[in-house]
């Protein structure tokens, strides 16, 4: 079986050091908060991360950075790359060398004897490469620049024979046929990763959510010491959710944002306040960073938007709230589970709404530690509360059936419409049997009743 390669730093003060990429990837930068943190002007705060791909596979992505990440010499531009063992990783001052699990890099390669001159002074490439630099920036300009003008010449001098001899071959000229093929598919999510940090010297905050290249949505909550909340919950995104999220994230106002706004901590300087969104659509990346300064506009609107979306797909918007509020909802909850279980020979709908307003009660307090006092006595009447619902459904389903195999649709009828009375929720898979038997029963008595006026 394959090993994913490792990353060996080979400039700089880490030089020497191997870097194994994680699930959730490996950032380079100049922020302290990067997995590889390098205090180089020519790096961005959040310069490029190297990505797992598959199980034995890594690739990089520049992450909008100011001078670019290069390999091999060529620069990525906003597309990701997989990478070899062999692959040079230029970022600034850094050179990071690719190598297979357990293996020494090779050494840096001497030139060719014989290479064409491009103006890259040869002599200065190959020495800064010995000692571990970069080539320089004015370096990669002039080769850019020479290739960009044999390009030019190379089209123009095309251009020239098809205006001079638009026929080919023959004497006759033949107008032209251009066919540009349009892809109207729309861009398809690849990952995305959202995470807000609020952290002092006494309380850590962290939401994380994020969406896997299988399209598994996840979000990860903490709130400590002060809440002692935690949650982890993931499924499967909707499709609905997940072009949602491309809708957002391919917006005009997400577009115009800078990669980064970045200011001092406001009350201290042990805390912080950020806010990261980083996804992949189609082939392009897109990272904004906002930290401890006001959110932009557009960011705030993605931002809320998304919490929104994840709270409603994975049915936690109750993190909205804190531990205080919760169990005051929990215990209106609770009140009027208890009413309604008082009342539920009143009306057939009592008991499923006992039912309902004790799961809402039991809800609001899954992400409360420690649980509070009436928390075991509560789940205990709920189950009681659905035991008895399903008891008496079952009998009442008894009846009805009984009525439709007697071929006795009046009371048939009758019986099914108790059955959705008693479980009024149209979702609910009892409520769906009933309502359908009833359709079915309410069809043959219209059928019976022409048949008899026929005569």
């Amino acid at each position: 079986m394959a090993r994913r390669p490792e990353l060996m730093v080979m400039s700089g003060d880490l030089a020497g050091r191997r870097f194994t990429v994680p699930p959730a990837g490996l950032r380079l930068g100049r922020s302290s908060s990067n997995d590889i943190h390098v205090p180089d002007e020519e790096l961005s705060r959040s310069h490029c991360v190297f990505e797992c791909e598959g199980d034995d596979a890594i690739r990089v992505v520049d992450l909008a950075s100011a001078n670019g990440t290069y390999v091999n010499g060529e620069q990525l531009g906003s597309d990701a790359r997989m990478l070899v063992p062999g692959d040079v990783v230029e970022a600034g001052a850094v050179r990071i060398s690719v190598v297979a699990e357990g293996q020494t890099p090779p050494a840096v390669p001497t030139p060719v004897p014989g290479k064409v001159d491009l103006g890259l002074d040869s002599a200065s490439a190959a020495g800064a490469l010995a000692t571990g630099q970069s080539a320089p920036a004015a370096k990669r300009s002039s080769l850019a620049s020479i290739l960009l003008a044999a390009g030019a010449v190379a089209v123009a001098a095309a251009i020239g024979i098809v205006l001079c001899f638009p026929g080919g071959g023959g004497g006759q000229s033949r107008p032209a046929q251009v066919v540009q093929a349009q892809d109207k598919t729309p861009p398809k999510l690849v990952s995305l990763s959202y995470e807000k940090v609020e952290a002092d010297a006494a309380r850590i905050f962290r939401y994380q959510m994020t969406v896997d290249p299988t399209g598994i949505l996840r979000v990860v909550y903490d709130d400590v010491p002060s809440e002692d909340r935690h949650v982890d919950k993931s499924m499967k995104l909707s499709d609905r959710a997940a072009a949602r999220i491309v809708e957002l994230l391919t917006s005009k106002g997400w577009n115009e944002l800078e990669s980064v706004y970045s200011g001092p901590s406001a009350s201290s300087e042990n805390s912080l306040r950020s806010w990261r969104i980083r996804a992949i659509i189609g082939t392009k990346v897109r990272e904004v960073t906002v930290e401890n300064v006001t959110e932009p506009e557009a960011f705030a609107t993605v931002r809320e938007a998304l919490e929104t979306l994840s709270r409603n797909e994975l049915g936690i918007w109750a993190l909205q709230y804190s531990r205080d509020k919760l169990i005051e909802l929990s215990a209106d909850s609770a009140r009027i589970g208890d009413s309604k279980w008082s009342e539920r020979d009143v009306e057939y709908g009592n008991l499923s709404a006992g039912v309902k307003a004790y799961r809402e009660a039991v809800f609001y307090l899954e992400t409360v530690n420690p649980k509070p006092e009436g928390y075991a006595g509560l789940k205990e009447k709920l189950v009681r509360a659905e035991a008895e619902l399903e008891a008496r459904y079952k009998d009442q389903r008894f009846l009805a059936d009984k009525a439709i195999n007697l071929g006795d649709w009046e009371t048939a009828r009758r019986e099914l419409r108790v059955l959705c009375d008693m479980v009024p929720d149209k979702d609910d898979q009892r409520h769906i049997e009933a309502n359908a038997k009833l359709v079915d029963v309410e069809n043959r008595m219209k059928k019976a009743k022409k048949k008899g006026g026929a005569r």
